[in-house]
């Protein structure tokens, strides 16, 4: 499915209309999202954005023609959903602040998505305790796998998000002899 989001201003409160040259009407600024983080948690939902710049109050942030709320931004773009929403990407973000910091993930297209259960191992990395992971593996060992700042995945799940296989095999039989 693709989220299909109306663009409006704030600012003016109502919708962004652009000319349509082919019918000589105007029709509403739409951008259509696929296979997003958004669209994976909210599929059945309905957005909207708004856009922002330096001289927008915080209450023209408010103003929305349906009622919907403010939930994520990514620079300048402003995403608005219901209220519902909400709940959900503040057990994502926790802290208001990332919800503007790291809005841009949740609107990012992928290229190959895959639904999978992980496990995913955090370790501190401060000099103290370098390599500290709750038990799990020792710390030199964990340290060793994942470095300073960096992370690993395993090559079979870098298979499957790369599709480096399928890819593979496309090459082993177009760099055959003609048959």
């Amino acid at each position: 499915m693709t989220l299909e989001l109306k663009h409006f201003d704030p600012r003016l409160t109502h919708c962004i209309y652009i000319d349509d040259s082919k019918t000589d009407s105007q029709s509403i600024l739409t951008e259509k999202l696929s296979n997003t983080l958004l669209e994976f948690y909210f599929a059945d939902k309905e957005f909207s954005f708004g856009h922002s710049d330096e001289y927008s109050t915080d209450e023209e942030l408010k103003n929305h023609p349906d009622g919907q709320i403010l939930l994520l931004s990514s620079k300048t773009r402003l995403l608005y959903g219901d209220k519902e929403c909400l709940e959900t990407i503040q057990k994502i973000c926790p802290d208001s602040k990332d919800r503007g910091a790291y809005g841009s993930i949740f609107l990012g297209v992928c290229k190959n998505a895959i639904h999978e259960n992980l496990n995913i191992l955090v370790l501190d990395d401060s000099t103290d305790n370098r390599g500290e992971n709750g038990g799990i593996l020792s710390n030199d060992l964990a340290y060793k796998l994942v470095g300073d700042c960096y992370g690993q995945i395993s090559t079979q799940l870098y298979d499957l998000l790369t599709l480096r296989e399928s890819q593979q095999n496309s090459r082993d039989y177009s760099a055959g002899d003609g048959c």
